[in-house]
């Protein structure tokens, strides 16, 4: 059974190209378009690693990281912050560590490396 990623994305365009990757890969993805959606699929479906955006409407990213970690259910479940948002490293580094944070614009490999690094091959 191929490993699952989840996308949280609110760019449609950046959802749709970071699911094309992952799929030609062999991954299995789920996506979501805001916090609150990814949260309820966090939890119902229990991916393998989560692609989070920080910001996006409702329930912005880092929220969603935080109700994430607080969560018995979803604490487990590697996030990589995928975002454009300059200070991003800053905030994350000490929660998740800077190799866990993609700046978008992202190269396909490097996005795929960091995935593998945390879940390894789809299969």
């Amino acid at each position: 059974m191929p490993k699952t990623v989840l996308i949280v994305e609110d760019e449609e365009a950046v959802r749709e190209l970071e699911k094309f990757i992952l799929e030609a890969e062999g991954y299995e993805v789920m996506e979501a378009r805001d916090g609150l959606e990814g949260l309820a699929k966090a939890e119902f479906k229990k991916p393998d690693l989560i692609l989070l955006d920080l910001m996006m409407p409702d329930v912005s990213g880092g929220r969603m990281f935080d109700e994430m970690q607080e969560h018995p259910a979803t604490a487990g479940i590697p996030i990589i912050v995928v975002t454009g948002k300059p200070d991003a490293h800053e905030i994350f580094d000490d929660q998740i560590g800077q190799k866990n944070v993609v700046m978008k614009p992202f190269e396909a490999d490097a996005l795929l490396d960091r995935i593998r690094d945390h879940i390894g091959d789809p299969d």
